[in-house]
């Protein structure tokens, strides 16, 4: 979850634990819109980037929070994922030796 610190200027700053993680700014070149930014993790491959535009403050930050909140499931899901494949091609390749070596001796 993104901690929001609203900035003097009315930009956002949104923070998980002490690190920076996003950015909400009025949009220099749009004045009718908000820029938010994801600023703090290496995109999965094939997500889009990390920023988009949104027509109010509050809808940048809701934004910003699915992406981030995306993020950190997919960051948690994958280590998961990864050990799980790697245990199954382990037990299949002890099980498979065992089924030979038993028909071998019968």
């Amino acid at each position: 979850m993104i901690r929001w610190e609203r900035q003097q200027d009315g930009n956002w700053l949104g923070l998980s634990g002490e690190l920076l993680v996003a950015t909400v700014a009025k949009d220099a070149a749009e004045k009718e819109q908000w820029l938010w930014t994801i600023t703090a993790l290496k995109r999965p491959k094939g997500w889009r980037k990390g920023a988009g535009h949104r027509s109010s403050w509050i809808d940048a930050r809701r934004a910003a929070d699915e992406y981030w909140e995306r993020w950190l499931e997919e960051a948690a899901l994958r280590p998961d994922v990864m050990r799980l494949a790697s245990r199954s091609v382990v037990k299949e390749r002890k099980s498979r030796p065992r089924k030979h070596g038993a028909k071998a001796d019968d």
